[in-house]
């Protein structure tokens, strides 16, 4: 396999994997923050603090997919750039 066949492999997975990770913890949040029908003070509070962690949660995995995407986009970059510059399609 080559080198510009396995940067693609990478990186296709890696924008595919980027786009996955962000629905984990959306799907969390939104069924913690589903609201109760009569709740009490200690529920809300707890509801609260459950919601501010899921919040937390999510922005560092958008954070983490975002740095995944920026990686697989240089991969899938380098993969098109390397696989042009060879001459008359040797290694493909």
């Amino acid at each position: 396999m080559s080198r510009a066949r396995l940067a693609l492999t990478a990186g296709v997975l890696l924008l595919v994997a980027s786009c996955v990770l962000p629905c984990l913890p959306f799907l969390d949040l939104s069924g913690i923050s589903m609201p109760y029908q009569d709740p009490t003070a200690e529920m809300l509070e707890k509801q609260a603090a459950d919601i501010a962690a899921a919040e937390r949660r999510l922005a560092v995995y958008a954070a983490i997919a975002g740095a995944l995407a920026v990686i697989g986009l240089a991969a899938v970059v380098y993969a098109f750039t390397h696989r042009r510059s060879r001459k008359g399609g040797q290694g493909i």
